[in-house]
């Protein structure tokens, strides 16, 4: 016994014959009484008495609709309480140190706003463990800087952040305001750790000048490594947004690196065969909305 089937008797009874049923279900009549034969023969007993043209609903219909009507209200109950699961499922989001300092909270904000049902659930790390999480399906989607080149993952812009370097204002470093590249193994250097995507930036641009340098603080802590430079303890290369107010009360002083000038793209990603759940759509929307505003900026 299908449900299709058991939804046509249940008219049939309620609308007290074939004639009204069929015309309450869009169908025609041949095909209403092609229905219930049908569930006769599967049962083995008739369900309606047919005398001359007339058809009314027996004694075994009538014990049989109400037992259907129980079915088909608990699968209406269940349709109804099964409709919220993907709303409620939760929803691992996996980002970048610099992305949950800097974006991450308010675009969480702002997907709460669509999606206010969808728990999520989130972890930090640095850029390439995100990368691998992502690829691992041990998060959803994930929020990442920098260079990402795995073809396994689609990837949705939406920023770019310039990097500075900056000292206290007191270091020789600002004095000269301008390092050439022979000048930097002789500075103390506060870096983000190998992995990071700041990292990654920088030492990519020094192997392009066959350079290599050795930090002598190094920390997946950017704003541990700002508080370094704020006590003059080296040069940090970090987010300008994150540096903005003491470069602009003087505390700290940009330095420009001869040659070098560094900018990182942010993205969302996720694996290209992940199920595009409401969520995730949600998110592609938010993302899209957020690259299209810093387009127009």
């Amino acid at each position: 016994m299908t449900i299709r089937q058991m939804k046509v008797f249940r008219i049939i009874v309620e609308q007290g014959g074939i004639t009204r049923a069929a015309k309450a279900l869009y169908m025609s009549q041949p095909a209403v009484s092609h229905v219930v034969v049908e569930l006769e023969e599967q049962l083995g007993y008739t369900l309606l008495d047919r005398i001359g043209r007339r058809c009314t609903v027996n004694e075994r219909g009538m014990q049989l609709y109400h037992k259907i009507v129980q079915v088909l209200e608990a699968i209406e109950d269940l349709e109804q309480s099964t409709a919220g699961i993907e709303k409620q499922a939760l929803l691992r989001i996996g980002s970048s140190i610099t992305i949950a300092n800097m974006w991450l909270p308010s675009l969480i904000q702002q997907f709460r706003t669509l999606c206010p049902q969808t728990p999520v659930q989130v972890q930090v790390d640095r850029a390439s463990e995100i990368v691998r999480k992502v690829l691992a399906n041990e998060v959803d989607i994930g929020f990442t800087e920098g260079v990402c080149e795995e073809d396994s993952l689609f990837k949705l812009p939406f920023s770019r952040y310039r990097l500075s370097f900056v000292c206290r204002h007191d270091l020789p470093a600002a004095k000269l305001k301008t390092l050439s590249l022979d000048q930097l193994q002789a500075q103390n250097w506060l870096l983000r750790e190998p992995g990071s995507a700041i990292r990654d930036s920088l030492d990519s641009s020094l192997r392009l000048h066959q350079l290599q340098i050795k930090p002598t603080w190094e920390s997946v802590n950017s704003q541990a490594l700002k508080q370094a430079a704020l006590a003059g303890l080296g040069i940090a290369l970090l987010p300008e947004e994150m540096v903005q107010k003491p470069l602009q009360t003087g505390k700290l002083v940009e330095v420009q690196i001869e040659g070098i000038d560094l900018e990182n793209q942010n993205w969302m990603i996720l694996h290209r065969d992940k199920f595009e759940s409401e969520a995730i759509r949600c998110w592609k929307q938010l993302i899209r909305s957020t690259g299209k505003e810093h387009d127009d900026e």
